[in-house]
């Protein structure tokens, strides 16, 4: 947590009185609303200038198009409903987000229209997140990471991917879990989380989190109650295509035993493709992720709440009277959906590079809470940054990126074990 801004005397000189100022501004809290306001509108400018003046890049949104134009002619079958980059192979909340910008940009021809539509997606996810940091009191100077990336700019405004659409509902989600936004904003967290795994699963890598979450902040009763709530929704979204095809979608929409094309992978280049291909390969992956949830849920996580695993699983069969914890803090709810998202991005059978929106929001709170030296922060995000810009992906930028991500993760782990110990002060400040 930045430190508290300290005024200089009044008979301080005028150079002593701008170094005090500008350390308020860049390091403590004090400054953070205006701040964020200055770079929502900073993003507004620079998005539609990079509309304006660089060129739309074709991948994927045309196919979107064809997929949903099959289902506005009536197809229910999600075995045909195709396009040209292949099936149709989201959720059915994908259907219903893309069928309406198919209406809004005249059937898809009007890309100039859904670039400003995906604009305000941006700027949209951008003022949730800086919510959240708001409430995380994390330092403004952190705040510049998340307007200084190539790759996202482009993932959002010039490829119109649906990646961008998903997150949006996943950290309004996370929002409603802080204890600042009312006791009765986290039943809305379940519907949230719902809407983005109907956009694209990716989204379900924050359910585990989103369970112990619940778990900490009311009962077992909490945690099923949330997940009914997901499962509820999820029916509601897909009833035209259950109650019709029902075999057909869930074999198409939730298919996780697809094969991912070596040609895109960003994070196993290294590997060569007769192992990023393999069977034992995609195991042994599955295997890392389970065993790195469930080192995080029975150890580090409690850690963040100075409790034990018992602790934990014994109040949530307690009433909160009987409870002798408290509810999740802002920074316990953060570093648990924030690192349960994390370690299914370091496990993932193969990143695209439109799956950096996945995490990226989520890049300057962890470097904060590894407890890395602000330096080793800085130089860890560019590394990131670096390997999601080569194009196509190198050895050397797969092996770069894992090892940026494997350092803050470890780094992670150790800083949730150590969460008792106060950071050291020079970290209070100047940390990212």
């Amino acid at each position: 947590m930045p430190s508290a801004a300290i005024a200089p005397p009044r008979d301080a000189p005028l150079a002593a009185r701008i170094r005090v100022l500008v350390r308020d501004v860049l390091f403590t809290p004090q400054y953070f609303t205006p701040i964020a306001a200055l770079l929502i509108a900073f993003e507004a400018v620079l998005n539609y200038a990079i509309i304006q003046r660089i060129g739309y890049t074709e991948i994927d949104w045309r196919a979107y198009m064809q997929e949903v134009e099959g289902v506005i002619a009536g197809e229910r079958n999600y075995l045909r409903l195709k396009g040209d980059t292949g099936p149709l192979v989201y959720p059915a909340g994908f259907v219903w987000v893309y069928e309406a910008l198919w209406y809004v940009t005249d059937g898809g021809s009007n890309i100039r229209r859904a670039q400003y539509v995906f604009m305000g997606i941006y700027l949209a996810t951008l003022a949730v997140v800086l919510a959240i940091y708001r409430h995380a009191r994390l330092s403004p100077v952190a705040l510049a990471l998340l307007v200084l990336s190539k790759r996202l700019h482009s993932i959002y405004v010039l490829r119109l991917f649906n990646d961008s659409v998903a997150m949006l509902p996943a950290y309004l989600a996370i929002y409603a879990m802080l204890p600042s936004a009312g006791r009765s904003a986290m039943r809305w967290s379940g519907l949230l989380l719902s809407l983005g795994i109907a956009v694209k699963m990716n989204v379900q890598l924050m359910l585990p989190g989103a369970a112990y979450i619940w778990w900490r902040a009311g009962s077992v009763s909490t945690v099923c109650a949330q997940l009914a709530v997901v499962a509820g929704s999820q029916t509601l979204i897909t009833a035209p295509f259950l109650s019709t095809y029902p075999t057909e979608y869930v074999a198409r929409a939730f298919d996780f035993g697809r094969q991912f094309d070596f040609t895109w992978t960003v994070n196993w280049r290294f590997v060569g493709s007769q192992v990023f291909l393999s069977q034992k390969w995609a195991e042994f992956l599955l295997v890392a992720h389970l065993g790195l949830l469930l080192a995080l849920g029975l150890y580090a996580w409690p850690r963040l709440a100075g409790l034990s695993a018992w602790a934990v699983v014994r109040d949530g069969f307690r009433t909160c009277q009987q409870r002798k914890s408290n509810r999740p803090d802002t920074n316990e709810v953060l570093a648990v959906m924030f690192s349960a998202n994390f370690v299914g991005i370091v496990c993932a059978r193969s990143l695209h590079y439109q799956f950096y929106s996945w995490y990226f929001h989520m890049l300057p709170f962890l470097l904060h809470k590894s407890r890395l030296p602000a330096v080793v922060q800085l130089a860890t995000w560019l590394v990131v940054e670096y390997a999601w810009n080569v194009y196509p992906s190198t050895s050397l930028s797969s092996i770069l990126l894992l090892s940026a991500h494997l350092l803050l993760l470890a780094k992670l782990v150790h800083s949730f074990v150590m969460a008792d110990t106060p950071l050291p002060r020079l970290a209070k400040r100047k940390a990212l």
